[in-house]
């Protein structure tokens, strides 16, 4: 294994139904307080974010319930690392909804890397799908576009697995003691084990053929939303 770290970053909470990250879990009057969370991976030889949270709650009223506290800001949890937004050299994006993809302005050298097809749907989404999205930052011209499985660096690998969004993409951390697949919202919550898909999806046989793909990687999963991937402050 490579001598790589992961640091769970909490960026603001939403409240939303369960029903949302866990289809068939729950009504909707089953709440979860859901964190928005950003990963940096440490010691690669470069210095990588996976997903950057949402905006500033006051500056999108329209997503409430959502709440951010000042040190909950990405800026923030990463200086508590000792690291700079300014060191930042590659951001992935697991996929374009406004809560993993907002503050991208405050990365100015780093390679802003999506799918191809994530962005294609993004800035032309189908209509139910269309308020995951900030119109603004899908239009952005900062985005290295691939397509498909792609090793980024030595242990970092991405990983396709459309269904939540067609392009969504996971990422392949090789730690110091184990493998990880960082799967953003394909895997939202710990108890949202395969076959349950999310709440939100746009394709439900791609979803399956994407859990097929990750159960081959031999790897623990970290999900997007769950509170309790903070009860380690770093996997290795």
């Amino acid at each position: 294994m490579a001598s790589l770290r992961i640091h769970p970053l909490h960026l603001g909470t939403i409240t939303r139904p369960k029903i949302i990250f866990c289809f068939g879990l729950g009504g909707l009057d089953k709440v979860v307080e859901a964190p928005l969370i950003a990963w940096y991976i440490e010691g690669a030889d470069k210095k990588i974010l996976v997903d950057t949270g949402g905006a500033d709650p006051s500056a999108v009223p329209f997503r409430a319930p959502y709440v951010r506290k000042e040190e909950q800001t990405v800026d923030q949890a990463l200086k508590r690392l000792g690291v700079d937004c300014g060191d930042i050299d590659i951001v992935i994006l697991t996929h374009l909804h406004w809560d993993h993809c907002s503050n991208i302005d405050l990365f100015p050298k780093a390679r802003i890397i999506v799918q191809e097809q994530e962005l294609k749907t993004a800035r032309s989404p189908l209509p139910l799908m269309a308020g995951g999205y900030d119109t603004r930052i899908v239009q952005s011209d900062r985005f290295e576009l691939i397509s498909g499985d792609r090793k980024i660096t030595d242990g970092v690998s991405v990983v396709l697995t459309p269904g939540h969004t067609y392009g969504s993409q996971g990422v392949t951390v090789d730690a110091e003691t184990q493998r990880y697949f960082i799967a953003g919202d394909t895997v939202a919550l710990f108890e949202c084990t395969p076959p349950i898909i999310s709440g939100v999806y746009v394709d439900m046989r791609l979803y399956y053929e994407s859990f097929e793909k990750m159960a081959r990687l031999s790897a623990t999963t970290l999900p997007g939303h769950d509170t309790k991937v903070f009860d380690r402050e770093v996997y290795r």
